[in-house]
């Protein structure tokens, strides 16, 4: 009878190490199943909070799903992330932007709190001061290849923003910025580009007959008086939108900041000169070798309008640049144009500021260097 008690208890013991056993093999194989799946999870999570952009370069880059902490290199982006509505995301500007643009510091004061990570030499940068803004995203001007491997390397994803060397183009790159920015950023995108269009169909309707013996004949001068740009350049674009033609056309000039001699604008003898700069008209008309040149003659060298940002030179303020080249150009033919209106209303569209028609007449006349 102590036998078969014994036996029984021996074989309760087993049984019950058996059963603890089971439960432990049983526990580690609920670990090793919840470990991938926990990593998924995060994996799963990280995916969503970023995502790969093809920019306009053709880099594929992995970058935040929405950007908090952006920084450019390139001037008129600023003024496209304010259009868009997502200025407070940015942290770095270039020098450009804190000291060339005072109506953007009026309208935005906040810029001027803004870091210049970027001199006006947009090609180098101060890897101190660029880590310093903790950004998570680059906006570059395409082509600074050099550029774009340093910023990588410090572990920082950066796009390329392509130049805009027609409107098209312009539209594609706010596109393109709105699409990066996310956000409510697309469809303000959208209503830019129905403005831009609205504006250009109306330029083209009123100067479709134009021959171009009709045209006045257009030299565009920016950083100095012998600087231009040539084919391939928005310049040439606006200058035939507004009823103009570029007298840089089929000249062999091709691309921005291009020198010229005076003997050379002299041959082209431009109806109109229009600068870029304040400084670089008053250059112009203080020095006697230009007063042969019949835009000098006729009091035609006008300082081209602007505003947030310059509208002659790739900025989503170019949608303004040829009502207001048409309505110079051929005053009779664009009569119903109130172009203090069409800005007014791009204002309030784009920035959601009301102007004072004595800022409207310094976006239109700008003194600023």
């Amino acid at each position: 009878m102590a036998d078969i008690r014994f036996l029984y208890r021996r074989l309760t013991a087993v049984l019950v190490a058996a059963l603890l056993a089971l439960l432990a093999l049983t526990a580690c194989g609920d670990d090793s199943t919840s470990t991938p799946s926990g990593s998924a999870h995060q994996t799963a999570e990280a995916e969503a909070t970023t995502r790969t952009v093809v920019d306009m370069s053709g880099n594929s880059v992995k970058v935040p799903s929405h950007p908090m902490r952006i920084v450019t290199n390139y001037p008129a982006v600023t003024q496209i992330i304010f259009l868009l509505g997502a200025i407070e995301r940015q942290v770095g500007v270039t020098e450009t932007n804190l000291t060339t643009l005072p109506l953007f510091k009026k309208i935005y004061p906040p810029l001027a709190s803004k870091t210049a990570v970027f001199g006006t030499d947009t090609t180098t940068v101060n890897n101190e001061v660029l880590l310093g803004q903790k950004p998570d995203l680059v906006l570059l001007s395409a082509g600074n290849n050099t550029l774009r491997k340093k910023i990588t390397a410090l572990g920082i994803p950066a796009l390329d923003v392509a130049s805009f060397p027609n409107s098209d183009k312009l539209k594609d790159g706010v596109s393109f910025i709105a699409d990066v920015l996310g956000g409510d950023a697309p469809g303000r995108a959208k209503k830019f580009t129905e403005f831009y269009d609205s504006a250009l169909g109306r330029a083209a309707e009123g100067t479709k007959d134009l021959p171009d013996a009709e045209r006045p004949k257009i030299y565009y001068t920016a950083d100095n008086p012998l600087s231009t740009d040539g084919s391939k350049t928005i310049a040439e674009v606006w200058a035939r939108q507004g009823g103009g033609v570029a007298v840089t056309e089929n000249s062999g000039v091709q691309g921005t900041a291009k020198s010229v001699t005076l003997e050379t604008v002299v041959a082209w003898n431009p109806d109109y000169i229009i600068c870029r700069d304040h400084s670089t008209c008053e250059e112009i008309l203080k020095d006697d070798r230009w007063s042969t040149v019949a835009a000098v003659r006729n009091n035609h060298v006008i300082t081209n309008p602007r505003g947030v940002f310059v509208w002659a030179a790739r900025s989503a303020e170019s949608a303004l640049q040829p009502l207001w080249l048409a309505k110079t150009l051929h005053p009779d033919r664009f009569a119903d144009v109130n172009i203090e209106k069409e800005i007014k209303t791009f204002y309030t569209t784009f920035y959601n500021y009301n102007l004072t028609d004595a800022e409207v007449d310094g976006i239109l006349s700008p003194t600023q260097p």
